[in-house]
């Protein structure tokens, strides 16, 4: 099956980065969930946990000084050139590479990803959550932000994929992420990629966020909290350059 082409993703988000992506905004309101969770989870902030497309910092820099142990993956060398500036400590343990073939061994006991799993076609996203299901400990938690099929979609795009659940993949046309694939979920599409290995914990939630004027219209994403079933298959740890030793 067709899948995202990882150069292009790579060259796209260096260029967002360079042009300032994320370097003045607050973290977002989900880092304080995740927080929550993995407190209220009999204190396991002290778990070794990775961060899929970790970026520069906005999120996972007071993820870090909460306590979370964190290795962080991201497709964009140049997040993570502006990460290893800001904070050298944290960016130790930070990695280039795409979530699709981990270079990472596992398991771990949690896993972030936040805004990141939308990217690409419907073969990716299986890909994702398969990968997901691998490389966390049974009873550990995976943690989810990504695109709603609620969306207004702003940016000229082409419909490429629709899916029998409702969700849609569009590629766009204009804007940063021209030619890029980006796949928007809808609710029974998350159930159906997490049910066989995952149990929700915790309600789902529908995040609607108003763009700024003068552009109009609102983004959509899913914010939701599942832990690894304790009696679904293993799988062998994916062998890698960093280990969680």
């Amino acid at each position: 099956m067709a899948r995202m082409e990882q150069r292009l993703a790579s060259q796209r988000w260096d260029a967002e980065y360079r042009a300032g992506r994320y370097v003045n905004d607050n973290p977002l309101p989900f880092v304080d969930r995740i927080i929550s969770v993995l407190k209220e989870s009999g204190g396991d902030t002290s778990g070794i946990g990775l961060y899929v497309g970790c970026g520069n910092g906005r999120n996972l820099v007071p993820l870090a000084a909460a306590g979370l142990r964190l290795y962080g993956l991201d497709i964009s060398s140049e997040s993570l050139r502006q990460l290893a500036a800001r904070s050298p400590r944290i960016a130790a343990s930070m990695i280039c590479g795409d979530f699709r073939s981990p270079p990472l061994v596992g398991p771990f006991e949690y896993l972030i990803a936040i805004q990141v799993l939308q990217h690409g076609l419907w073969a990716d996203v299986e890909a994702y959550f398969t990968q997901a299901a691998r490389l966390i400990s049974p009873g550990g938690h995976l943690f989810v932000r990504v695109n709603s099929i609620s969306t207004e979609i702003s940016e000229s795009h082409a419909r490429i994929e629709e899916g029998s659940r409702g969700g849609l993949t569009v590629e766009y046309r204009s804007g940063p992420k021209a030619g890029l694939p980006i796949h928007f979920y809808s609710r029974a599409e998350l159930a159906c990629l997490t049910t066989d290995d995952f149990e929700v914990f915790g309600e789902m939630e529908e995040i609607k966020t108003n763009r700024t004027p003068p552009r109009t219209g609102f983004w959509a994403q899913w914010e939701g909290v599942w832990k690894r079933r304790s009696a679904a298959k293993e799988s062998a740890s994916i062998q890698v350059g960093i280990s969680s030793n």
